[in-house]
């Protein structure tokens, strides 16, 4: 009774861990790159900008369909900053910030050493400018690129499908040496030897 009772304790230690390792090992989801990478463009922003308390603050990010999630990033630093943010034209802006998406792209390429494998790619390129008392000021550009190899079968998983952003198309896989010849050869011999024997019956 005593070693069921340590086998069962034994059991509950190691089942959490063994869940952990699991999960642990499943690639992270497009969705959750893209949020990384914006958030390290955010951070590059925060260290770059000098905004004093009490200051206004308008941002403007060019139509694109991740504008919503680098909008709330940036406004959340720059409240954090102990700025106002208005939109309002009518109103005394001490800053404008006119922030460009040029580029936020999900590519997967059939690895070339693993058929069950895909090469992941994710790019984001981020410019902008600072208007300030009638001066412009370039922000300093952010370009950055994830890749990594995910296995054939994550693929759809780590698609974020709700978001266009953060999907894309899955490559069929390539086929191999012997499907593409050796296979198609020696199907067409079978057939041809088959039909032979068909005739050397038929005339015996």
């Amino acid at each position: 009774m005593i070693k069921e009772k340590k086998i069962l304790i034994i059991i509950f230690i190691l089942l959490p861990n063994l869940l952990f390792g699991f999960e642990s090992n499943k690639p992270k989801s497009n969705y959750e790159i893209i949020d990384s990478l914006f958030q390290s463009y955010t951070d590059l922003f925060s260290g770059n900008q000098v905004l004093h308390k009490g200051e206004t603050v308008k941002v403007e990010i060019t139509s694109h369909p991740a504008r919503w999630l680098l909008y709330d990033k940036l406004i959340r630093i720059i409240i954090n900053d102990s700025c106002f943010i208005s939109n309002d034209t009518t109103k005394n802006i001490n800053h404008t910030y006119e922030i460009n998406i040029n580029n936020v792209t999900v590519n997967y390429l059939n690895s070339k050493d693993f058929t069950d494998s895909l090469e992941r790619e994710i790019n984001v390129d981020i410019s902008g400018v600072r208007r300030n008392d009638g001066k412009i000021e370039p922000l300093e550009e952010f370009k950055s690129k994830f890749s990594d190899r995910i296995g054939r079968e994550d693929a759809e998983s780590v698609n974020s499908k709700q978001y266009d952003f953060a999907s894309s198309a899955i490559p069929m896989e390539e086929k191999t040496f012997f499907e593409e010849i050796v296979q198609p050869v020696i199907l067409i011999s079978s057939t041809i030897v088959a039909v032979v024997l068909l005739f050397t019956v038929r005339s015996n």
